[in-house]
């Protein structure tokens, strides 16, 4: 219980800590103001502290090298939904483990980030946890991570409007 604590703690940090080091730009404040809605990835991955593979598409994922991630030695894309978030609408992504994690975008700021709400259900419940609010780049994931499954964690990133690349 500690561990996954620690684990959405740290999400919670890596993300704002990304977000504060991100720039603005006058291009995006512009595209801010005309778009509604964005496109979105979510990674489910499934991480284990034993020796294995790590998947390619995940090693590139600066984030994951670091802690607490780092402690993972095996990592498998377990699916990888794209949706659209639309602000003040909730998108619903199933988990491995039944559980759901509940994304909405609250807004997409002048210096065109976007202010991302997530949540993940209570087993067997339909309510929702708060769990946490990023402020993202564009193409610059955040990462959840706690849900256990199969003897290791799930960890759910999400990368809102992903044809942009984080610089």
């Amino acid at each position: 219980m500690i561990l996954i604590r620690h684990l959405l703690l740290v999400a919670v940090l890596f993300g704002a800590s990304t977000a504060a080091a991100q720039g603005s730009s006058l291009a995006r404040s512009d595209r801010a103001a005309t778009v509604s809605s964005v496109p979105a990835e979510v990674l489910v991955v499934l991480a284990k502290e034993e020796p294995g593979k790590v998947d390619p598409q995940l090693k590139k994922l600066t984030a994951l090298r670091r802690p607490p991630f780092n402690s993972f030695r095996s990592m498998a894309i377990l699916s990888r939904p794209k949706l659209t978030l639309t602000p003040g609408k909730d998108a619903l992504v199933s988990l491995p483990n039944g559980r759901r994690v509940k994304l909405t975008l609250l807004r997409i700021m002048p210096d065109g980030r976007y202010k991302v709400k997530a949540a993940i259900n209570r087993p067997n419940k339909s309510d929702y946890l708060p769990l946490l609010q990023v402020v993202a780049s564009a193409g610059d994931p955040f990462f959840v991570a706690g849900q256990t499954y199969q003897g290791g964690t799930l960890v759910v990133g999400v990368i809102v409007d992903p044809k942009k690349t984080a610089q």
